[in-house]
Parts: C-alpha cells; sequence; structure tokens
C-alpha cells in the first residue's frame, strides 16, 4: 500500500473523485474530526482507503466504487468489511 500523494504532482480523475467519496463518508462518520488519517490506495486489490491512525479501521472505496468499512484484527490479520461503520465499530468492540 501506498500514500496516493506521493510521487503524484497531478491527480487523476478516479483519484479525484475516490477521495471525494470517501471524504465524505469521514465527515460524516463518529471519527471526524477528531481521528488523524492517511489516505492510500492498494495497487493489489485496486482499493482507495482512509485508514485511522488510533482505530482498527479503514473507509474503503474498491474498484467497482462500493464503499465500505474495514476492521482488522491487530492480533489476527483478519480483515472484515462492513456496509455501515455501526456494524464495523460494533465489530472491533467485540473483539476488546
Amino acid at each position: 500500500m501506498k500514500d496516493i500523494f506521493s510521487c503524484y504532482e497531478v491527480v487523476s480523475y478516479r483519484q479525484a473523485k475516490a477521495l471525494s467519496v470517501l471524504m465524505k463518508a469521514y465527515a460524516e462518520s463518529s471519527l471526524c474530526p477528531d481521528e488523524p488519517l492517511c489516505f492510500g490506495y492498494n495497487s493489489w486489490s485496486g482499493n482507495f482507503y482512509i485508514a485511522f491512525e488510533n482505530v482498527s479501521l479503514q473507509i474503503v472505496l474498491d474498484n467497482r466504487e462500493n464503499l465500505l468499512w474495514m476492521t482488522t484484527d491487530i492480533e489476527t490479520g483478519n480483515e472484515e468489511f462492513f456496509d455501515h461503520e455501526e456494524e464495523a465499530m460494533e465489530y472491533l468492540d467485540g473483539l476488546i
């Protein structure tokens, strides 16, 4: 995974569109504005994402333009995808 802003002087339409969808989801989330984040692109999966610094959660825009919430179990590395932030947060609460 790499930061989508590194080595770019120009942002493509696809990247701009992905960022706008992700930023809207972030702005409407319960994590905004308290949680530090980074943007990225996973070239293997084709997913754009926002990853949070202190929460095992990512907002993902897949290559079919589906907005998903992905959790990561830090102990096992298992990833789970959810359609809604609330479902993802409930799942994370269950991991604690």
